[in-house]
């Protein structure tokens, strides 16, 4: 019954192959994204802090 289910009518192989490529390009698309997005907070928080010590030096500045 096993055999049967994973040999599914002749096609099995190809339908294993097209899962497991399916899921990689799932796996990696996730991955990719989520790195992708890490970059990108971490740009905003760099330019937060860029935009922080902007204005704390401008407030130094007028100080003098």
């Amino acid at each position: 019954m096993i055999l049967e289910f994973l040999n599914m009518g002749g096609y099995g192989l190809y339908i294993w192959l097209s899962y497991a490529f399916a899921a990689l390009s799932l796996i990696s698309l996730y991955y990719v994204s989520v790195k992708k997005l890490n970059s990108i907070k971490n740009i905003e928080h760099l330019y937060q802090s860029e935009k922080i010590e902007d204005a704390s030096a401008s407030a130094q500045a007028s100080r003098f």
